[in-house]
């Protein structure tokens, strides 16, 4: 299966939250839809940074207020705090609240987890878009999707 993602190349965030948020404001939802999801990542992290690399955060989690996976990848050429270690690519992923949400997540986890340990160290030293989400095992999601 191939992912679609949007994607900010350059993020200007200089904390995870802020960061969250950045990658949040690339999907088509409503401000409190963003809102709400901000705090269930923010929580999930809490629970435990999702530090999975040396330099990637995969911060995740499941909501009824989307209706298909959503995935958002984010670069920092200076890195953001996560939450003591910096880090410089971050994955972002919502995956529905229905059926087959849970095996969607669970799949998704493995695709990115086997890109990561496949391609971790080219992934942090990407210098473009393309390659990052090629090597992610994504495509540049369309507008209007």
């Amino acid at each position: 299966m191939k992912y679609t993602a949007v994607c900010e190349f350059e993020l200007l965030s200089k904390s995870r939250e802020d960061a969250i948020a950045e990658l949040l404001a690339l999907f088509s939802i409503g401000e409190k839809s963003r809102e709400l999801l901000a705090m269930a990542l923010d929580i999930r992290e809490q629970v435990g940074a999702t530090v999975v690399h040396k330099d990637i955060a995969l911060p995740h989690c499941r909501s009824i207020l989307i209706d298909k996976l959503t995935i958002a990848v984010g670069r920092s050429a200076a890195g953001i705090p996560w939450p003591e270690k910096k880090v410089y690519t971050v994955v972002l992923f919502i995956s529905p609240v229905k059926h087959n949400g849970p095996e969607e997540h669970i799949e998704f986890l493995g695709h990115i987890a086997s890109c990561i340990r496949d391609s971790g160290d080219k992934i942090a030293k990407v210098s473009h878009k393309d390659e990052l989400l090629n090597l992610l095992g994504l495509q540049l999601e369309e507008q209007g999707e």
